[in-house]
């Protein structure tokens, strides 16, 4: 699949056609890790839909998209009020980076020679 099919899919998943600065970094952002993780020139078949999902959530992570939502109230402190809240994206997806995609990479890493 080429960049502009990928983009497209993420476009249409992410529901942001009016966006294309920050889905074309999501997208970009997201092959480069798989391609920096994996060690290798080109993205696989086997990694298109890990690319995809990649991408929509950096985008949808709140930092590229305007429609960040925080996360759940995790505690309130009353002493000099204090309040923390969990990451929303986190919560929602159970994301922590690229452990995350760890296991749908693994069968596409390649050793890298310096």
């Amino acid at each position: 699949m080429d960049r502009e099919t990928l983009l497209i899919k993420v476009k249409e998943i992410c529901r942001a056609e009016n966006d294309d600065f920050n889905l074309e970094y999501s997208l970009d952002s997201a092959i480069s890790i798989i391609k920096n993780y994996c060690g290798i020139e080109s993205i696989p078949e086997g990694l298109e839909n890990t690319v995809i999902d990649m991408a929509v959530d950096i985008f949808k992570s709140g930092q590229y998209s305007g429609e960040y939502e925080g996360g759940r109230l995790k505690s309130i402190t009353e002493g000099d009020i204090s309040m923390s809240f969990g990451d929303m994206l986190y919560e929602q997806y159970g994301l922590s980076g690229v452990k995350n995609y760890e296991k749908r990479m693994m069968p596409f890493r390649r050793i890298k020679w310096s």
